[in-house]
């Protein structure tokens, strides 16, 4: 999937057509190698060869490979907004198992075209880079939100926030298998059936 990009350069300039294909080009090599390489393991020669370009280029339209990472996770969480709409009010979860399955093919399906960005946010976050931190929230804000209104509906007393960070670290380590053909002998189909059997179970104890 390709990642459209803003129309501002490092210094705030507007590019040209010609820059803005310049800048979509770099951004969708960087994640193209991410999906391949360790994040650190990325240089910007790396992405201007790819690119049939320069690293002069590059830095006409990016300060640093983790400046591309993080306008990806912009619209990552753009789409991700997008895509968890109809959850948001947390009704799903009256459906049982169906519904948490619904949520489950929801998320990852929403991420299916940036999943190495959701690996990198998720590995960096984790360190606790602050700008890394700021953009796997946002990522997940839609997530927690959706999980959150579900908790509360089954308990409004209390809202198991404990059990909604438990879920979306479940989730966001589990988008990083999901171009996997098979993990410990489970298809993809079979690993997102757990997932839902692990969120609707959750959800269900603060019912309890």
């Amino acid at each position: 999937m390709s990642t459209r990009v803003v129309t501002r350069t490092p210094d705030r300039r507007v590019p040209s057509q010609r820059g803005l294909q310049t800048r979509q080009k770099l951004m969708d090599a960087t994640i193209r190698l991410l999906a391949t390489r360790s994040y650190r393991d990325i240089k910007v020669m790396d992405i201007a060869q790819a690119v049939g370009t320069s690293p002069s280029t590059f830095y006409q339209y990016f300060p640093d490979i983790e400046g591309v990472v993080l306008e990806a996770s912009g619209l990552l969480a753009k789409e991700t907004k997008a895509a968890l709409k109809d959850f948001k009010d947390g009704s799903w979860s009256s459906e049982g198992l169906p519904g948490a399955a619904r949520l489950v093919d929801a998320v990852l399906d929403g991420w299916s075209g940036r999943l190495p960005v959701v690996r990198v946010l998720t590995a960096v976050a984790a360190e606790g880079e602050p700008r890394f931190v700021k953009a796997y929230t946002a990522t997940t804000r839609p997530v927690v939100r959706a999980l959150t209104a579900a908790t509360r509906t089954a308990a409004p007393t209390g809202t198991g926030k404990e059990l909604v960070h438990a879920l979306v670290s479940g989730l966001t380590a589990a988008a990083g298998h999901e171009n996997a053909g098979s993990v410990q002998g489970l298809t993809k189909h079979q690993r997102r059936q757990g997932l839902a059997r692990v969120v609707h179970a959750a959800v269900a104890s603060t019912a309890a």
